[in-house]
């Protein structure tokens, strides 16, 4: 796992972190917990950080890109845009 999705966390938190099984769960803890991810570490979730890869929920394919540009919602929650290069796929992750 990449330094920088543990940056800033505390002890606890990084053996949450450390349990989860893909990046969704890792999305999800920070969402519960109320922590607000920044770039680096959104990148290490998203971006093959983390032990599995993002994959197209519609055609199982990996062969997915990250949009480069995030958007923050008014509650302070980010939303992260994928498509799928194989099946033009595209979802986003809250």
């Amino acid at each position: 796992m990449r330094n920088e999705l543990l940056k800033g966390l505390t002890d606890e938190q990084i053996k949450k972190v450390e349990a989860c099984k893909n990046s969704e769960e890792i999305l999800a803890l920070a969402k519960a917990e109320g922590v607000q991810l920044n770039e680096e570490q959104l990148a290490a979730v998203s971006g093959g950080g983390c032990s599995s890869t993002r994959k197209c929920p519609m055609c199982g394919s990996t062969n997915v890109e990250r949009r480069t540009k995030d958007v923050q919602l008014k509650s302070g929650s980010n939303v992260i845009a994928y498509d799928c290069k194989d099946c033009k796929h595209s979802w986003v992750v809250y």
